[in-house]
């Protein structure tokens, strides 16, 4: 299978909103499910839900402990991956929030032109 194919599976495994939290959360080190539930705000299902979805993907990796199960990424680089892509998305919507606002800028006319258009007519 050739790689392009591979790394859209990855990008796709970890593509939804709630699993890129995990992963930021993730990110910081091991943390068991309810520190998870408890950060994100949502509940144990889902989060259940989508740990089991990256699990199965080889994201994360799961360590029972009596009664807690933990989860960790399975390789650094995905914290950077995760990390990087947020950084790239500010500085892109950055520009767009920039590029909408000089369009709007160049669509405005001054007092003074405003003044000239109505002496004009």
């Amino acid at each position: 299978m050739p790689i392009e194919n591979e790394q859209a599976r990855l990008l796709t495994c970890i593509g939804e909103p709630t699993r890129l939290q995990i992963l930021k959360l993730l990110s910081q080190g091991e943390k068991y499910v309810g520190e998870i539930v408890e950060v994100l705000g949502i509940g144990q299902s889902l989060v259940s839900y989508h740990l089991r979805h990256l699990r199965e993907c080889n994201i994360v990796i799961v360590r029972q402990e009596a009664q807690r199960t933990y989860y960790r990424l399975s390789d650094a680089r995905l914290a950077e991956l995760v990390l990087t892509s947020e950084a790239i998305v500010k500085e892109i919507f950055l520009c767009r929030l920039n590029e909408d606002a000089d369009k709007k800028r160049s669509k405005q006319i001054t007092g003074a032109e405003v003044s000239d258009k109505i002496l004009s007519r």
